[in-house]
């Protein structure tokens, strides 16, 4: 019966411990929690195996039983020290290598342990009494194992102490429950010195595993339960004392009874000379502050101490302490230092400032809309521009009443959705009173501080006068072309009577000195009314206005009958002159003349860092000589007029475009044209 009794109480607080290291598993998050819940962990070995050890008489199985217990019971002073620096906020005391040497001899003593079989190190001697109520394995215990004892003990008694002395001085409450900590680490030891000097109540019995439960019954409740894993003991004058703001507290005498390190600063005084003294001579420095301390409670407001560069602010709270039955004993007086604040503040309104001067003296047009085109913000330039009386008679107009073709506006946003920003963009704006204005648009999406897209803003510049002055030149190059084209006409016509007479010439005095210059001027003739033919076709460089075009198809229309090209640029648009099809019409003659052995020409384009794009024409030719990549450009140079490749980067040069040949020699030409990030695009709307 009272072996029966006794193992059912075994399994009973074996079973309570399992709980408990299940529960700190749960909360497991919590520092706390994971060296008390290795700690219940091994302290469950002892009960459940002590109990199947009653429950046999058999000698080998009691060994066994005892080995199996020896796995986990070394590390219980081990993790009981843990669990109560890791309480005390003290973790940094074994960190690192110091941590892993408190488990050298508790290792040592588990292979001891294990391997008693072979060695009367740890324990010898076995035999099992079946004299008394209990059936009692007896031994000899060895060397180690009294090492074992002996480094548990002192690793147990440590704990105690540092639970006694590291912070002291704290809240009746936690030196209540600081207490029950003590108390529930040292019941279990005496309970081991019990069995250790043979004082249990049964021979063989040890109360050991009862006290180990109700250790974890008060460590989890005391921790976890109430809370003091969050609000530890230690935590109170941690804080007060490294907390950035000042602290002052007055009591209801007017005396200065405490101050943090902050407010010691702060007030340039000695925290032991200032305690105990009046409020008024230790604040007589900070009168603002004196003021508050002695007003009246709740009275919160903003101050300045210090002068010039050290000028700080803060926001000063006074609240009553009072009593559990209500009397005031005193003030605590906080200030919380607002000077960044206050800075940033002053920044801000210094920024709004200069914003608001820049945006009402700038000539340009600045303006923004909402994501519907309402226009929700303008610049005073803006409104004279438009013909309105205010801004406040814009606010609220939509852009599309402003645009003279209301499907640009759709367009705009188009190129503004592809590259999130356009800059140059050309417009033509309907003002109050009917009147265009050409006008270029640099604008951007604009968020909101959580980084969505809230409407369009931008500036607007007028080039209306630009555009009529550019009107005014196009229609003297073309009178210029007109006058030109007579010109041209006229000379060709003369060519072709002095070609003929000096055919003639030729027939006539077909040997001789005489026929030899005749030839010449035959020739020289001839390259006149070649280069003459070739200015026709670039009469027009320059005369019509740059617009955006589709490279696929200017390609398509100018190397027609040409070699096979692979083109790679579909969708890809350039802002160029009209003339862009001669740009490609001439790299192509020049790839037939140049490159006999070409069978192919590679179109393509990529991306550069710094926001180009390079628009790359190569052949698998022989490639240009390295000495002449440069020379190939200038005007005369080559086997034809000379002039092909030099108007190729005139023509790209109007809108900015940069031409250069890059290919190896022997390998095929490569000519590499870097167009600026203004005049690039990806659309199906260009020509």
């Amino acid at each position: 019966m009272i072996l029966a009794l006794l193992i059912g109480l075994l399994f009973l607080a074996g079973g309570v411990l399992i709980a408990l290291m299940l529960y700190c598993y749960k909360h497991r998050d919590i520092a706390l929690a994971r060296p008390l819940g290795l700690l219940l962990l091994c302290a469950a070995f002892l009960p459940i195996t002590h109990a199947l050890n009653l429950m046999t008489e058999t000698l080998w199985l009691k060994i066994f039983l005892l080995q199996i217990r020896f796995l986990a019971v070394p590390f219980l002073a081990v993790f009981q020290l843990i669990f109560i620096l890791t309480y005390l906020r003290r973790e940094e005391w074994i960190q690192g290598w110091k941590k892993v040497s408190l488990f050298i001899i508790p290792i040592m003593t588990v292979i001891l342990a294990q391997t008693t079989w072979f060695h009367p190190l740890y324990r010898y001697d076995y035999w099992v009494d079946l004299s008394g109520p209990l059936p009692i394995l007896n031994f000899t215990n060895g060397i180690g194992f009294q090492v074992h004892v002996a480094y548990s003990h002192i690793l147990l008694i440590a704990s105690l102490l540092l639970l006694i002395f590291v912070q002291p001085e704290i809240h009746a409450f936690y030196r209540r429950q600081r207490l029950l900590l003590l108390a529930a680490l040292l019941l279990p030891l005496l309970c081991d010195l019990q069995y250790q000097l043979n004082l249990t109540p049964y021979p063989g019995l040890t109360l050991t595993p009862f006290a180990l439960m109700f250790t974890g019954l008060v460590f989890v409740g005391a921790t976890l339960r109430q809370g003091l894993l969050e609000v530890a003991p230690v935590a109170r004058g941690k804080v007060i004392e490294e907390m950035s703001s000042p602290m002052l507290v007055i009591d209801a005498r007017g005396r200065m009874t405490d101050m943090n390190t902050a407010a010691v600063r702060l007030l340039g005084t000695v925290h032991d000379d200032a305690i105990g003294s009046p409020a008024d001579l230790v604040l007589a420095g900070h009168p603002s502050v004196l003021a508050l301390a002695q007003g009246a409670s709740g009275d919160n407001r903003e101050i300045a101490i210090g002068e010039g560069l050290e000028r700080q602010f803060f926001d000063v709270a006074v609240d009553d302490l009072r009593t559990g039955t209500g009397a005031v004993i005193g003030k605590l007086v906080l200030l919380q230092n607002i000077t960044e604040r206050k800075q940033a503040e002053e920044a801000l309104k210094e920024s709004e400032e200069k914003y608001r001067t820049i945006i009402e003296n700038m000539q340009d047009l600045f303006y923004r809309t909402d994501l519907d085109g309402t226009i929700t913000m303008i610049s005073p330039s803006g409104v004279a521009l438009a013909g309105y009386g205010s801004p406040e008679e814009m606010i609220g107009v939509t852009m599309q009443e402003l645009y003279a073709d209301p499907l640009e506006r759709e367009r705009f946003l188009v190129a503004l959705r592809a590259n999130g920003a356009v800059g140059g963009y050309p417009l033509v704006l309907k003002m109050k009173d009917g009147t265009l204005k050409h006008v270029t648009v640099n604008g951007h999406f604009f968020t909101d501080a959580e980084g969505s897209v809230r409407g369009v803003e931008g500036i607007i510049h007028d080039v209306t006068d630009l555009h009529l002055a550019e009107q005014a030149l196009r229609q003297a190059n073309r009178q210029l072309n007109l006058m030109s084209s007579i010109t041209r006409h006229d000379i060709l016509n003369q060519l072709t009577v002095l070609l003929g007479n000096l055919s003639f010439a030729q027939e006539e005095a077909p040997e001789g000195p005489l026929s030899g210059y005749l030839e010449k001027m035959s020739i020289a003739a001839g390259t006149i009314q070649r280069q003459i033919e070739f200015t026709r076709d670039y009469q027009d460089l320059g005369v019509r206005a740059p617009e955006w075009q589709r490279v696929s198809g200017a390609i398509r229309a100018a190397t027609a009958g040409g070699l096979p090209i692979i083109d790679e640029t579909d969708g890809l648009a350039i802002y160029a002159d009209p003339m862009l099809v001669k740009v490609f019409a001439n790299l192509m003659d020049n790839t037939i003349r140049h490159a006999e052995s070409a069978t192919r020409v590679h179109l393509r384009y990529r991306p550069e860092e710094n926001g180009d794009l390079t628009l790359v024409w190569e052949d698998d030719g022989v490639g240009v000589p390295a000495g002449e990549k440069e020379r190939i450009f200038d005007r005369g140079f080559g086997k034809n007029t000379g002039l092909g490749l030099f108007l190729i980067r005139e023509i790209l040069a109007i809108t900015g475009i940069t031409i250069a040949e890059r290919g190896e020699p022997g390998e095929g030409a490569r000519f590499e044209m870097r167009v600026p990030p203004r005049a690039f695009r990806f659309d199906s709307e260009a020509v």
